[in-house]
């Protein structure tokens, strides 16, 4: 998704500074729970966050990894509905929290925020839609392929880029083991795919991730 701080004027930007109060998250703090109140949107000012949905064995999937400038779970600040999962700051993070009241406001007196939430939910619908499909259809090759190819689309400039996330991070983004998503990885670096230095998987060239995609 779009950074939404990154997109907006300095006008809106200073309504939200106004609005939202800042909060610091150290790494693995706990931001809302599942089923709480959706009662702010978060929007993260530095860092980074997951959304951690577990089901009814146990089983832990991150639904979304979210950086500096991205906002997150605004469909249920919007409807009014519980939060969908947990989220947790995956290293030191600072968020501005934006009450519910605020957000409803903002977006009817503001069409440039009410565009970004818009675009934020488009974006967010393609990207769901491409994560059911890769969980569907795809081998575990081709699931943390994908994986590792959002992860580097999201915080590469052009270079090589170190995806910074664990394996059991990727793993629960893939629908994967943490056991196998290791296996795989190996496979991926003696097929030339990726780079691991010690224990660290670098993307080298995210082309050649998007070959062995197909894409």
């Amino acid at each position: 998704m779009k950074p939404l701080l990154d997109q907006i004027g300095d006008e809106l930007r200073a309504e939200l500074e106004r609005l939202a109060s800042t909060r610091r998250f150290d790494d693995g703090q706990m931001i809302f729970a599942a089923f709480e109140d959706a009662s702010f949107l978060p929007i993260v000012v530095s860092g980074k966050v997951k959304m951690l949905h577990v089901f009814e064995n146990g089983k832990e999937v991150i639904i979304g990894i979210f950086g500096d400038g991205e906002m997150f779970a605004v469909p249920p600040v919007f409807d009014g509905a519980p939060y969908p999962a947990s989220a947790y700051a995956m290293e030191t993070t600072k968020l501005m929290l934006l009450r519910r009241e605020d957000f409803l406001s903002l977006l009817r007196k503001s069409d440039e925020f009410a565009f970004a939430v818009i675009g934020w939910t488009c974006d967010m619908l393609r990207d769901k839609t491409a994560t059911i499909q890769n969980l569907a259809t795809a081998s575990p090759d081709q699931r943390v392929a994908n994986v590792l190819l959002k992860l580097s689309e999201k915080d590469g400039n052009g270079g090589p880029v170190k995806i910074k996330v664990r394996r059991q991070d990727i793993a629960e983004m893939a629908g994967l083991t943490t056991e196998t998503t290791i296996r795989v990885t190996k496979r991926l670096s003696e097929a030339g795919l990726i780079t691991i230095v010690r224990g660290k998987i670098i993307i080298e060239e995210a082309d050649r991730l998007r070959d062995f995609l197909g894409q």
